[in-house]
């Protein structure tokens, strides 16, 4: 497998991934750092988080952790396989990356209904 194909094949799976975990920690109720700024802490907590504290920065941590795994074993799976794939695979890859940001988008979106 070429070089160019491996990257990109890593880069499609390090996207699905960070998107997947970046909503299943969510809908999932995984516990996740919180920063709470009237108090000056960092702490673990589960779900349901605060008013005045911030979960953000452990949904972008779990979003981190997925793409790295999804990641390293695109990359061991890529490494494996010696012939070129076939410029459909490439597109399925590349179709399903943008498909999973847009349902991790609408999931969160969704989820901030009502605003």
């Amino acid at each position: 497998m070429p070089d160019w194909q491996r990257t990109y094949l890593v880069a499609c799976s390090a996207v699905i991934g960070f998107a997947v975990a970046y909503a299943l920690c969510d809908y999932a109720g995984w516990s996740r750092i919180v920063y709470a700024p009237v108090e000056g802490e960092v702490h673990l907590a589960p779900p349901p988080i605060g008013r005045n504290e911030v979960g953000y920065l452990g949904m972008v941590a779990w979003g981190a952790g997925g793409a790295l795994v999804a990641g390293l074993v695109a990359y061991a799976v890529a490494r494996a396989l010696r012939r070129p794939l076939p410029i459909r695979w490439l597109r399925i890859a590349g179709a399903w990356a943008l498909t999973a940001v847009l349902l991790a988008g609408a999931f969160h979106t969704w989820s901030l209904w009502p605003f």
